[in-house]
């Protein structure tokens, strides 16, 4: 938690975090604060409260800035694409 808590402070280095993985942020509500992201309905009640904004996609996949996040596993290759 704490090495990628440090990536996110750098805008350089693109993190994905994809369906289920935004929980493992949800511990730091100030890494999702205002961030634009998407993940699985399970999390999204955790991230919705550390801030983030939900935005949905035709693809399910939401780039901000340096944070690409996904759905869930059924947008890995629309996910990979936008990491890339």
């Amino acid at each position: 938690m704490q090495l990628f808590a440090k990536a996110m402070q750098n805008k350089k280095i693109v993190k994905g975090l994809l369906c289920h993985g935004l929980w493992v942020l949800t511990p730091n509500p100030r890494l999702l604060r205002g961030r634009k992201v998407i993940c699985h309905s399970v999390v999204m009640a955790d991230v919705i409260n550390c801030g983030a904004r939900i935005v949905i996609t035709p693809n399910r996949v939401v780039e901000d800035d340096d944070l690409v996040t996904g759905f869930s596993k059924h947008q890995v290759l629309p996910f990979i694409t936008a990491i890339a």
